[in-house]
Formats: structure tokens, C-alpha cells, sequence
């Protein structure tokens, strides 16, 4: 006899409501792929809770025929949950409307609706038919360990243990193929041309070899303009500039690519130029492409830009594999070049600027845990951290909101050091209560990285109604778990986003880099005009991320 029920009646309310809210909106645009996966996973989780908890009910009442005896009232509850889900999908072109505002601010058009009604039940269905098919699984080897064990409850548990192992065993497996997927890319020099000139790490003259470089590695020093290009805004003569790069393949810890950096920069003649960045990567050892042009334009080529490679996948994979990877990568470079300016006469010296975005400016503030921002500018003549995950201790440390502030706008201190600004028009770069020495977090009220926190799936977070300057949509609602799974789909869809939303921040850095390097004379039409040369003369760099964090 069936004890349990072929549809939840208590799954299908919930997965009602998961649907529902997976069509307003939150803090991105969408296209119609990640709106077919967000319909489908927050119906999904919204079916699980219930037949979970219908399931516990059996349980904890202790009568298994409980849903037989009650089979007249279980039938029309179940036709009603259907019809209330049949009426959601019918309400779809309506419901995709909350996403109006949003959509149009990007320039882009509202999900498919057709294809939504269509791919998403499709695909919660198959779902929930593979879950039971892995149930029936567990209950088959529970049996044959029954022939073992002789115990019915252990035998039961035995099998769904064994049904755990094979699916953590099959993911375990999956990832290691898109491991050595990343590697053998990392290693492909494909369309890669070696550069000549002895100012770029990887040429004939250079102390590391072009193939350890790793493939960003490899785009980056081959990238950026040349002199000529920079003397085309400035119309001043310009240098060339220096960029370094020290890859995994050349050195095996951190102190040691280090070390072997500074000698790289020092070899290029990286401690002659005025200025000098050294920029802590993200995922697969990437330097946002946009950074590393503008703040060659913003120091007239007078600059050595240096790096080195500390993971061979994606920030996300790299949070999982090596979640300090980015932390003692940053300590050993701030270390190797704060010992390597001391050796060189104070009137010598370059002014030394230091650069992360993403989990690069997470590892990078992490070094200077429990200092203050006068302290962290001892070493520093100037930060640019860009979009910092919402885990760091730096930014809980230092920010503090009086009344009225927004979450994505903190207070440091008098603001005389450190500033907070949610895009570059609303960084003012000749404010003379700023110092000579500046901290700048670009930090996007539309970044679910920068907001994305575990609590965030039981606990509403203050910044959700807030009056809001941008695109974040006012209808943004907060629900348990579910707003948590949408800003994690937002998390994903960094490479896709335009400038301006989300974790793409390419539209901010000319302003982020003039208001840290301050040179002089410019204003905010500077930087517009460069902003419109560079989007007359700058190629793409070949075979970059598309994602600001290297995912």
C-alpha cells in the first residue's frame, strides 16, 4: 500500500510561491536563460520545503496511513495547487513587467516569456522525477544491504548513504574534468604572440619565461597601448609602460613569485618611474583589462603595472580549492615591495599604489586586518579596491553608517583617507577634504557580490527598501532563502551584465584611478574624455575574461 504521495500538496504551494518570486526583481538584469534557471530552482527549493516538511508531519505523528485516510481532502488540494500553478505560468508575461524598470535601464529586453512558461516547469519536473528515481535507488540498495546488515533501519540508512557517496563522487569527478579544463587553457598559447619589447615580463630579455606566464598572464603583459597611443590623449610625450608578471608554472609559493617579481620590475626599470601598482589578481591570475589601460593613460605611460598568478581557475572555484590563496599572495607582495622601497632613497622613490577587484581586493584588504586606513597609507600613496565580496572583516571594520547613509556609501572616519562610492559619478576627484594619500571603494549598490552574505537567507538585510540612487529596483522584496538563491544566480551572471550593473565596474575605473593617482589637472570631463578616446582606440585585449573577476 502507498504511504507516500505522488504530489505534494504542501510542495506545490511553496514551489507556487518560489515561481512567483523568482520573476520580480533583484539586483541585475536578466536574460532569459538565467530567468529560465531562476524559475526553475526557487519553484524546485519552494517543493522540496514542503514535501520535507509533510514528510516530517508523517513522521512525527507516527500514523503512516495518515495521507490515505485523509485522501478526500488530499485530491482537491492537489487539483488546486496545479490550477494555482497553471495560473502562475499564465500570469507570466504580466509578472515579467516588475522587471520593466530594470531591463530598459540596461538596455535590454525582458526575458522570453514563452520560453520561460515552457523550459521551466519542463525542467522542475525532470527534477523532481530524478530525485525520486535516486530515492527508489536508495531504497534498492538499502534492500541488498538488508541481505548484510539484517537491520531494517541501518540497511535503510546504509543505502541512502551509498546513494550520497556516488553523487558526491560524480560532482567530485566533474570538477576535476573543468580542473584540468582550466589547466591545459592556462597552459594554451594559441593566438598569444610573444612580446619584444624588454619593458614586458616574457620577452627575450625578461627574467620569466613566456610560456609559466599562464594564459592571463600572457594577455596582460601583451596588452595595452604604447606610447604613441597615450601621447594621442594626453598630447604630452608619454613613456611606454611597464608591465610584470610572474606566473604559477615559474615559482611555487607566494614569497617566492614575490621575490622574483621585484626583481622583474627592477630589471624593466619599474623603481625609475613615477609611479608603480602592484595589483593582487583574482581568479585564473587575471588583471581587469579596463584597470590595467586606464591607469596607464591617468600616469601619461610613467608607470610599471605588476602581478603575479596565484590560482588556474575562476575566483569561485579558487574559493573553494584555495580559500587563502588570495590572502598569502597579498601578504607576500605587499611585503616584497614594501621592503624593496625601503632600500631606495625616500626622493628616489616611486609612489606605490596598490590595486584588487573582487576576490583580489578581498585577499589584499585582509593583509591589513585590524590597521587603520593611516596606516595602511605608511606603505601606500594610494588603494583602488573594486567590488569587494560582502565577507570582508576590513570594510565591517571600518565602516560605520550615520543617519541616512546607504549601505553601499559607508562613512570611514572623517573621509579624509578612505571613501566609498557606488559608481565613478560619484567619486568628486579635486575635493580638498581629501588627502594626497586616498583609499577608494568602488562599491556598486547593484553588486551581489558585494552583498551577497550567508545570513541573507534567514535575515533581511537593512539595505533591502532603502531609497536608492540607481537602477536597484524599488519592488526588490526580501524573502527567506529565496532572495538568498537569487542573489547567488545574480552572483553568476558577472560576465554578462553591462557596464554599470552588477560586478562590472569597466565603466568606473578611469574615475577610480585619477581620484587615487590625482594628476594633475583632472577633472570629471577629463575623464569622460578619455573614457570616449579609449572607446575609439582601444582593441580588446585578446583572450581575456570577460568576467571582472576572472570567472
Amino acid at each position: 500500500m502507498r504511504t507516500n504521495p505522488v504530489v505534494s500538496v504542501a510542495g506545490l504551494v511553496l514551489a507556487w510561491v518560489g515561481y512567483l518570486v523568482s520573476l520580480t526583481p533583484t539586483m541585475v538584469p536578466r536574460t532569459t536563460s538565467v530567468q529560465v534557471v531562476m524559475s526553475t530552482l526557487l519553484p524546485l527549493t519552494g517543493y522540496a520545503l514542503g514535501a520535507s516538511a509533510g514528510a516530517l508531519a508523517r513522521w512525527l505523528s507516527g500514523d503512516r496511513r495518515l495521507l490515505e485516510r485523509h485522501a478526500a481532502l488530499r485530491r482537491p488540494a492537489i487539483g488546486l495547487g496545479v490550477v494555482a500553478f497553471a495560473g502562475a505560468l499564465a500570469l507570466t508575461p504580466l509578472a515579467l513587467q516588475w522587471q520593466t524598470e530594470l531591463a530598459a535601464a540596461a538596455g535590454w529586453g525582458l526575458p522570453s516569456w514563452p520560453l520561460v512558461v515552457v523550459l521551466a516547469p519542463t525542467i522542475s519536473v525532470l527534477a523532481v522525477l530524478s530525485g525520486r528515481a535516486l530515492r527508489a535507488a536508495s531504497r534498492v540498495l538499502g534492500e541488498a544491504w538488508q541481505r548484510v546488515v539484517r537491520h531494517p533501519a541501518v540497511s535503510t540508512t546504509l543505502g541512502g548513504a551509498t546513494v550520497g557517496l556516488l553523487l558526491v563522487g560524480l560532482v567530485a569527478g566533474l570538477l576535476g574534468l573543468l580542473h584540468r579544463a582550466y589547466v591545459a587553457q592556462d597552459a594554451d598559447l594559441t593566438d598569444q604572440p610573444q612580446p619584444q619589447s624588454a619593458l614586458r615580463s616574457g620577452s627575450p630579455e625578461s627574467l620569466v619565461d613566456w610560456e609559466t606566464l599562464g594564459r592571463q598572464g600572457r594577455t596582460f603583459v601583451a596588452g595595452g597601448p604604447d606610447a604613441a597611443t597615450i601621447e594621442g590623449f594626453s598630447a604630452e610625450p608619454a613613456l611606454e609602460p611597464i608591465r610584470a608578471y610572474v606566473g604559477m608554472a615559474q615559482a611555487d609559493t607566494p614569497q617566492e613569485r614575490a621575490e622574483l617579481l621585484v626583481e622583474e620590475v627592477r630589471r624593466a626599470g619599474g623603481f625609475e618611474r613615477s609611479h608603480l601598482v602592484v595589483v593582487i589578481t583574482s581568479g585564473l591570475g587575471s588583471v581587469h583589462p579596463t584597470s590595467a589601460r586606464t591607469l596607464e593613460y591617468v600616469a601619461n605611460g610613467d608607470v610599471a603595472t605588476a602581478a603575479t598568478q596565484f590560482s588556474l581557475v575562476p575566483s569561485w572555484f579558487t574559493a573553494i580549492t584555495d580559500p587563502r590563496g588570495a590572502d598569502l599572495e597579498a601578504e607576500a607582495l605587499v611585503a616584497a615591495f614594501g621592503d624593496a622601497l625601503e632600500q631606495i632613497p625616500e626622493e628616489d622613490r616611486p609612489r606605490l599604489y596598490l590595486s584588487g577587484e573582487s576576490l583580489g581586493a578581498l585577499g589584499s584588504q585582509d593583509v591589513f586586518i585590524d590597521q587603520s586606513p593611516q596606516q595602511v597609507t605608511e606603505t601606500f600613496d594610494g588603494v583602488l579596491w573594486v567590488g569587494t565580496p560582502a565577507t570582508s572583516t576590513l570594510i565591517s571594520q571600518w565602516a560605520t553608517f550615520p543617519d541616512g547613509t546607504p549601505a553601499w556609501e559607508p562613512v570611514v572616519g572623517d573621509s579624509s583617507i578612505a571613501r566609498f562610492a557606488a559608481s565613478g559619478d560619484r567619486v568628486t576627484l579635486t575635493d580638498p577634504t581629501w588627502g594626497q594619500r586616498r583609499i577608494l571603494f568602488l562599491h556598486s549598490a547593484t553588486d551581489p557580490v558585494a552583498y551577497l552574505e550567508g545570513s541573507i537567507w534567514r535575515v533581511r538585510p537593512e539595505w533591502i527598501g532603502q531609497s536608492r540612487f540607481d537602477s536597484l529596483p524599488e519592488r526588490m522584496a526580501w524573502w527567506p532563502l529565496f532572495t538568498w538563491e537569487q542573489m547567488l544566480i545574480d552572483f553568476t551572471t558577472n560576465g554578462i551584465v553591462p557596464p554599470g550593473f552588477g560586478h562590472n565596474y569597466s565603466d568606473a575605473h578611469s574615475t577610480g584611478w585619477a581620484a587615487v593617482m590625482q594628476p594633475d589637472g583632472w577633472d570629471e570631463q577629463t575623464v569622460r574624455r578619455l573614457d570616449d578616446y579609449r572607446a575609439r582606440v582601444d582593441p580588446p585585449d585578446p583572450g581575456a575574461s570577460s568576467a571582472a573577476d576572472g570567472g
